[in-house]
């Protein structure tokens, strides 16, 4: 811009975006709950558990409920599942050691509840920290539920007497890379403080994708929707949180969207979260101003999104997807992005159990999510269209031989002029796909097997 420099946006995996649009219900909500808690303890708590597909928000607005807790007193922990990392227990003694080194009150006075936990004293290094995404060994002595709860718990009482409305938060990113034995000790811990410690102001928030409780399930986790408050995100924001999450960050800045731009924004982007971001920066990148935004510049910026998005997202992902995982994510965009696992299989001629381990691995890998039980749908919107666009120029490379998108139709029973794959789309000019967000034609491919 020629007046301001400086985008507004914020695109990218965990950057808080300057208007958190469509979340007001939850924010208001963990008010609610950081109320409840610091009057009632445990007894009150809502542990909260935010599930739904990648880039739709979860990290930045659990970022915001520990920023909420942090003014009113809390203590708060941040942790996250890495591969390869140690795990919950030794995450949680390394930040001991640290805060103790940093001589912080409250840690210092719960050290020795701490040191039960881990059956060592914490001023040794070599506590490593993260969560394990392995299946670890037999736990060290004092790595149980009940100890850890008490330390906690301990934890809580010592920031209470600095901060009368403080207490304990602690928070996990990317829940479900977490290790069977991680979730099974979390949420038991969680119980144990229920259980032994009610008034102890310590709470609980977690992000996942959305099969997050899936996990839980299989970690031994029974019932996880009785521990947790399990809230799912949606795909995509509504029509006017989207458009505020374009309009007012500029607003701010002293620039303005023409409705008709912001609205155009919008639809490119389906209202999805991160490419709300990405093209919103992209756009205002490259438009002229000083102090306006219009449609023309966003048409102009289209070409040059669509080709950051093929290059640095969609494209990659392609390119490491195996054959049968492309023939299925290419009968899923068929039918719009979204169908029940029944028209999957009749898209592919295969019966539904032919199909259970490729629809587990595409959900574990976060390509596509179940908004409700028998349904499939893309995990991001664009992808849809980038599917339908490459397939076909993709297909004679696989190593396997795969369906076509017209035998696809066939089986389904679709009308090819109707069709989300049909014959039109894949003969769309250059321009029109442009405007509509898919990629240029000529992607990449490999081999694959």
């Amino acid at each position: 811009m020629a007046l301001v420099d400086q985008s507004p946006y914020t695109p990218g995996a965990g950057h808080n975006p300057p208007v958190l649009a469509g979340r007001d219900g939850l924010l208001r909500d963990w008010h609610l709950v950081l109320n409840d808690i610091v009057s009632g303890g445990r007894v009150r708590a809502q542990d909260m558990i935010l599930a739904g597909p990648r880039g739709v928000g979860k990290t930045v607005t659990v970022s915001a409920f520990a920023d909420l807790a942090k003014e009113q007193g809390f203590e708060v922990v941040n942790l996250q599942a890495v591969s390869g990392h140690a795990g919950l227990v030794e995450a949680l003694l390394q930040r001991a050691r640290t805060r103790m080194a940093e001589e912080a009150g409250p840690w210092q006075r719960a050290r020795k509840a701490f040191e039960r936990v881990g059956g060592v004293n914490l001023s040794i290094a070599g506590i490593g920290a993260g969560i394990s995404t392995r299946q670890s060994d037999a736990p060290a002595p004092g790595m149980d539920a009940g100890t850890l709860a008490d330390a906690l718990a301990t934890l809580a009482a010592e920031v209470r007497k600095d901060a009368h409305s403080g207490g304990l938060l602690i928070t996990v990113d990317e829940l479900q890379v977490a290790s069977g034995p991680d979730l099974a000790l979390l949420a038991a811990t969680l119980h144990r403080l229920n259980v032994d410690h009610p008034s102890a102001p310590v709470l609980f928030a977690g992000t996942g994708l959305p099969f997050t409780p899936d996990a839980l399930r299989k970690a031994g986790v029974t019932h996880p929707d009785r521990l947790f408050v399990l809230e799912p995100i949606p795909l995509t924001l509504e029509p006017d949180d989207a458009r505020y999450a374009v309009v007012e960050p500029a607003r701010q800045a002293g620039i303005a969207w023409t409705p008709e731009a912001a609205a155009a924004v919008v639809e490119a982007s389906n209202g999805y979260p991160a490419h709300l971001q990405l093209f919103a920066h992209a756009i205002w990148t490259s438009a002229p101003g000083p102090d306006q935004i219009t449609l023309g510049d966003v048409e102009a910026a289209l070409p040059q999104i669509a080709d950051m998005l093929e290059r640095r997202t969609l494209g990659p992902r392609w390119d490491r997807i195996s054959d049968r995982q492309m023939e299925f994510l290419a009968a899923l965009a068929l039918h719009g992005g979204r169908a029940s696992t029944a028209a999957i299989a009749k898209t592919l001629g295969r019966s539904q159990q032919e199909l259970s381990w490729l629809r587990e691995e595409l959900i574990e890998e976060g390509d596509v999510y179940a908004p409700k039980r028998g349904q499939l749908a893309m995990a991001v919107p664009l992808f849809n269209r980038f599917v339908l666009s490459h397939y076909e120029r993709t297909r004679p490379e696989a190593a396997t031989e795969l369906l076509s998108l017209q035998q696809m139709i066939a089986n389904a029973g679709l009308d090819p002029s109707t069709a989300h794959a049909g014959p039109d789309m894949l003969r769309r000019s250059e321009q029109n796909e442009t405007r509509q967000l898919q990629p240029p034609s000529g992607g990449s491919g490999r081999p694959r097997s």
